[in-house]
């Protein structure tokens, strides 16, 4: 059995976690709970041994039920928060993608299922409406309009 990349210890819940940024005719595909109003990027956790990049493939073929092509790695981030009571510190990698084929998630202004969770939603939003809405990363709502800048590292408190 693979276990992800996660653990507690001294009062923090530490994890390593990778996501992908599709982008296509204006919108960036996200995912929010059923009926939340914050989205994120979709991806997940990394299992012990296991490569970013395939950790992600595995995650976009679980989740979305598609396969994609890793393209770049945009973006690292260290986060601090807390989650259900706990000190957490996450390890973020952000890497730009591309479906092998784009008709496995058409862009028909519908919202589609997550293949893993039935109460996550994939959603296409217009760039130009993240400013409207809660996102995570937040610095997401400035750097998807230069997708070819330099690799950039962020270090964010929520």
């Amino acid at each position: 059995m693979q276990m992800d990349w996660i653990f507690e210890k001294n009062g923090y819940t530490c994890g390593v976690r990778v996501a992908g940024v599709l982008v296509r005719d204006g919108k960036i595909l996200l995912q929010r709970e059923e009926n939340g109003c914050e989205y994120a990027v979709p991806g997940g956790h990394i299992h012990l041994g296991e490569t970013l990049e395939g950790a992600l493939k595995r995650e976009w073929l679980e989740e979305m039920g598609t396969k994609i092509c890793c393209q770049r790695i945009m973006w690292t981030e260290e986060c601090f928060w807390e989650w259900k009571g706990r000190k957490a510190h996450e390890l973020s990698f952000y890497y730009r993608i591309a479906l092998e084929n784009p008709a496995d998630l058409p862009d028909d202004g519908l919202s589609h299922s997550h293949k893993d969770n039935s109460r996550i939603v994939l959603e296409w939003v217009k760039m130009d409406a993240l400013k409207d809405i809660v996102v995570y990363p937040e610095f997401l709502k400035e750097t998807i309009f230069h997708p070819d800048a330099p690799m950039r590292h962020y270090v964010t408190y929520a």
